[in-house]
């Protein structure tokens, strides 16, 4: 009976030291682990659930933050690149604080800008301004390069002490082109210059429409303001000296066919006293 009681005694101390080496694995599991079990404990209401009430100090425990322990291996400090502004982890923002901090950085870049634009002009730039306005102001101004050019006689007329008319050639360089006597006639309707000291007779405001050589004879078509002169007889008989002597200086050019607006008349003039004949070509001899 003895030995029975043994054994079962033997029995019970072994199992009571298999449940204290269990009891004292857990008590240094929990001491290694105790956040991590206070925290499963606390967020799973154990106690709550099992007894029916969580007791206070797993209620009020608190878990410890940990510290991450480096090794100083891997800690790299980076450096800004020059001329570029330092970047932050953003973490986490809040849509409205950033929405606000952007307002707030384009509002103080407006407010900069007028500062730019109201900083007084120095002399130097003040300088430039005008020397480059002055430049632009000369362009428009710039002659293009004359062509070649061709001298041209011209016959004006000059009035002496007495009252007579007399003729007043003068040479003039006028462009060269294909149509000299066209040119040459229009140069004498233009007028002397006031460096020639001569006038003319030709009525103000006459045309030249067209001009042809045929045989010897140029045909030269004025518009209507050359029929009428204000002078009267002396002045329509200096308008056709002026355009024949002109004309036949030219070596095709022997006589002149005066025609007004297209047309051959007879006459030019406003009454019998000042009509002058043009119904036929005048030379040079017509008027000696």
């Amino acid at each position: 009976m003895s030995g029975k009681n043994s054994k079962k005694a033997k029995r019970n101390g072994i199992f009571a030291a298999v449940w204290l080496l269990l009891i004292l694995i857990l008590i240094i599991v929990f001491l290694v682990k105790k956040d991590d079990f206070a925290n499963n404990l606390k967020s799973t209401n154990f106690f709550e659930r099992v007894v029916g009430s969580t007791p206070d100090f797993i209620q009020n425990y608190e878990t410890k933050k940990k510290e991450n322990k480096s090794n100083g291996l891997l800690d790299v400090d980076v450096a800004p690149v020059p001329g570029q502004k330092e970047t932050q982890d953003p973490g986490t923002y809040d849509l409205d604080d950033l929405a606000s901090e952007q307002g707030q950085e384009q509002a103080a870049e407006s407010a900069a800008e007028p500062e730019k634009e109201s900083a007084p002009e120095t002399a130097e730039q003040s300088k430039a301004k005008e020397e480059a306005k002055e430049i632009a102001e000369e362009k428009p101004q710039e002659k293009k390069k004359a062509g070649p050019t061709t001298n041209a006689k011209l016959f004006f007329v000059q009035v002496d002490a007495d009252g007579n008319v007399n003729r007043k050639s003068v040479v003039r360089q006028i462009p060269k082109s294909d149509s000299p006597l066209t040119d040459t006639i229009k140069a004498l309707l233009a007028g002397p210059q006031s460096s020639e000291k001569s006038m003319t007779l030709i009525p103000e405001g006459t045309r030249l429409l067209s001009a042809t050589v045929r045989n010897g004879i140029a045909a030269l078509n004025f518009s209507e303001e050359f029929e009428f002169n204000a002078i009267g007889a002396d002045g329509y008989r200096g308008q056709l000296m002026q355009i024949v002597f002109t004309a036949t200086e030219f070596a095709t050019v022997e006589s002149v066919q005066f025609l007004i607006e297209g047309q051959r008349k007879d006459y030019i003039g406003s009454g019998e006293d000042v009509w002058m004949w043009i119904g036929s070509p005048y030379t040079r001899g017509s008027f000696n």
